[in-house]
């Protein structure tokens, strides 16, 4: 039986990542990342961005959290709100540094998720190195 909990958290982690990494909401690939630094990965941005990314993280934390205990579905309302201000602002979705999130499998079958930056190494040691959202 365990087998088939671990099988199934396994395919809904991995659905989930594909959403977190291209999927979903995500701006086309085609879009240009914006450029992220890696001392203050939201420094410059508008606050109408700020806001947008915070809200677009606890969607990700609350859907998560969902499949994880069942709890009730959170940020949806936020994240509607932030897109608002952004389009009020002519402020594109993807000119936002929107973290990566992934969702980790923890022991038991449960889950739990991560979000931060990708940013170049600036010490040249390794390409690059992560910088964890709040």
């Amino acid at each position: 039986m365990s087998v088939w909990r671990c099988s199934a958290a396994s395919v809904v982690a991995l659905a989930l990542t594909a959403c977190a990494a291209g999927g979903g909401s995500r701006a086309p690939v085609a879009a240009a990342a914006p450029v992220v630094d890696a001392a203050s990965p939201d420094a410059g941005t508008p606050p109408s961005c700020r806001d947008y990314v915070a809200a677009w993280v606890e969607r990700f934390r609350g859907h998560v959290a969902r499949l994880d205990r069942g709890a009730a579905e959170a940020g949806e309302e936020r994240l509607q709100r932030a897109r608002e201000r952004l389009a009020t602002e002519h402020v594109d979705e993807a000119a936002c540094a929107r973290p990566y999130c992934i969702v980790r499998p923890l022991g038991d079958g449960r889950l739990d998720s991560w979000c931060g930056y990708r940013v170049p190494d600036p010490s040249g040691a390794e390409l690059y190195r992560w910088i964890p959202y709040r």
